[in-house]
């Protein structure tokens, strides 16, 4: 049913990127479509976000390709030109985004709180979301909902995405998978968060040894990347199935959706895993799982944030800003092999 509360006909989401925060997004996206089903919702988005998700019936992508900035700007401009938007809600804070938002003719352009902007964010923005303590971003974008009078009883925590290539033809194109698997992501795109190469192995090890199901260690093409996997695979001890670098990321939604469990650091697989309703086994040292945890596991996560805080930056919690990350090289290290063994055995003692 259309929200009456107030009228808006024209809606402009801007956020661009990153794949996690995509996917962080769709609770927002959804509930926004379900409460204006008569808006006309467009989003100003990344062509790899965009092809990810395909499609989101109410929603036109208004596509961004970044590696053709200059290009993608002047056809964003010619795009908006003729449209007066009722809201714009700026969720993205860069100077991409600035610069967009520059094209917009909106009554109201929708930004973050002083706490959470930076780059002079605020300059570009009419209204503010309320402020608020740390919460996670799921949550934080739901909060621009307010200003429109959507009301949190109202929220669709939905992370529906269509899947492109199905079980059956990718298990027919690898029969390995066959038998159960539990995923191994071991590396972000900030190298900073990927844990320890020998922690790595010794964990996967022990669930293949203990629990009898197969390793799966998937990552990006990147040489680094598949470099890394190389090396924790010299040091297991079992046989793992080594995907890195060899999925799309219609692949990889697959290969996650149909896994046990993902073991992975802050990355963009995490959240996937959360679209996909995979349980995740994050682990948090460099970012906060309040902020940027796997939304519906964080209770399996091993977090070290607030330890890492203190330790290498001599901040207490309550004195970090919402974006701020523990980029000290040793931080990963504060993870113990035991601590992750032991959120092991607690997921897999509650499927018993």
């Amino acid at each position: 049913m259309q929200n009456t509360s107030q009228k808006i006909e024209n809606i402009l989401i801007l956020r661009t990127s990153s794949l996690g925060d995509i996917c962080h997004m769709l609770p927002f996206v959804y509930t926004l479509r379900n409460e204006y089903p008569n808006a006309n919702i467009s989003w100003v988005i990344g062509r790899n976000e965009a092809e990810f998700l395909q499609k989101i019936d109410g929603i036109n992508f208004v596509i961004f390709d970044k590696k053709n900035t200059f290009k993608s700007y002047l056809k964003i401009a010619r795009e908006l030109k003729d449209i007066k938007f009722d809201v714009m809600f700026l969720m993205q804070v860069s100077l991409r985004a600035n610069i967009i938002s520059l094209f917009v003719n909106s009554k109201i352009k929708l930004g973050y709180d002083s706490a959470r902007s930076s780059d002079l964010h605020s300059i570009f923005t009419n209204k503010k979301i309320d402020s608020s303590k740390h919460s996670h971003v799921v949550d934080v974008f739901l909060s621009f909902l307010n200003t429109i009078n959507i009301k949190k009883e109202k929220f669709l925590y939905s992370w529906d995405i269509s899947e492109k290539v199905t079980k059956e033809d990718f298990f027919k194109e690898h029969p390995d998978l066959k038998n159960e698997y539990f995923i191994l992501s071991p590396c972000s795109r900030s190298k900073n968060r990927n844990w320890l190469i020998d922690r790595y192995a010794y964990v996967a090890d022990y669930i293949c040894d203990r629990y009898g199901i197969n390793c799966v260690i998937s990552s990006s093409r990147d040489k680094f990347e598949r470099d890394f996997v190389e090396e924790i695979i010299k040091k297991m001890k079992s046989s793992p199935i080594n995907f890195s670098g060899k999925t799309s990321l219609h692949e990889l939604f697959t290969l996650i959706k149909n896994s046990k469990l993902l073991i992975s650091p802050d990355s963009g697989p995490i959240h996937i895993g959360t679209c996909t309703g995979t349980p995740v086994l994050g682990l948090y040292a460099v970012t906060n799982t309040v902020r940027a945890g796997p939304y519906n596991s964080i209770d399996l996560c091993v977090d070290k944030y607030n330890i890492a805080l203190e330790k290498f930056s001599q901040k207490k919690p309550e004195e970090a800003n919402w974006r701020y990350k523990n980029n000290h090289k040793d931080v990963m290290s504060l993870i113990s092999a035991d601590e992750v063994i032991r959120q092991i055995d607690k997921f897999f003692s509650r499927g018993k």
